[in-house]
């Protein structure tokens, strides 16, 4: 009849033995292999043609809440992942308002991102040509030298937020978390 103690001193054997024949690291047990990155994604951007040019208008509230729509899918995906940590710009309110529109400003969202901790800026900008043509793009920079380190966009044809969202999944999966080739 084994005890507690024998199972213990069996696994342990086991852990050793995987150890000493390469198939189990021991840096796999101490801690995950790859760092994870720290995100910044500020809220994005939107320029519609039908409104430009009148000083008064305001973008649709659909279009304003399909772009937190596709931002908050962009931190599902990234958390989802494991490689990424989304930061939270809650604390920072303040500044990323007044940096605000981030497609004008010229990295501004840079030293915003590094006073929250994040590695990386990432910016989202929808460019309405008509409900029918729509281009969604995101931008990331580091957030210690303000480097764009991904530039990238993805066509809508419709304004759903089923679209939407298949736009930034589209980015995501194909574009965002690729690694770049040689």
């Amino acid at each position: 009849m084994s005890t507690v103690y024998d199972v213990l001193r069996i696994n342990c054997l086991i852990v050793a033995a995987l150890l000493a024949t390469g198939l189990l690291q021991s840096s796999a047990i101490a801690a995950p292999s790859a760092a994870v990155q720290k995100i910044a994604i500020f809220p994005f951007d939107i320029r519609d043609i039908e409104i430009e040019g009148d000083p008064f208008a305001k973008p649709k509230d659909e279009d304003l809440r399909r772009m937190k729509l596709v931002a908050t899918e962009l931190k599902t995906l990234m958390e989802k992942d494991g490689k990424f940590a989304v930061v939270s710009l809650e604390p920072l309110a303040k500044e990323v308002e007044a940096a605000s529109p981030f497609n004008k400003c010229d990295a501004c969202e840079v030293p915003i991102a590094k006073q929250a901790g994040a590695d990386l800026a990432v910016t989202g900008y929808v460019d309405k040509l008509s409900d029918a043509l729509i281009s969604l793009q995101l931008f990331a920079r580091e957030a210690e030298s303000g480097k764009l380190v991904k530039a990238m966009s993805a066509e809508i044809r419709g304004n759903t937020d089923e679209l939407w969202l298949h736009g930034i999944r589209w980015l995501w999966r194909n574009r965002f978390n690729v690694e770049a080739t040689k």
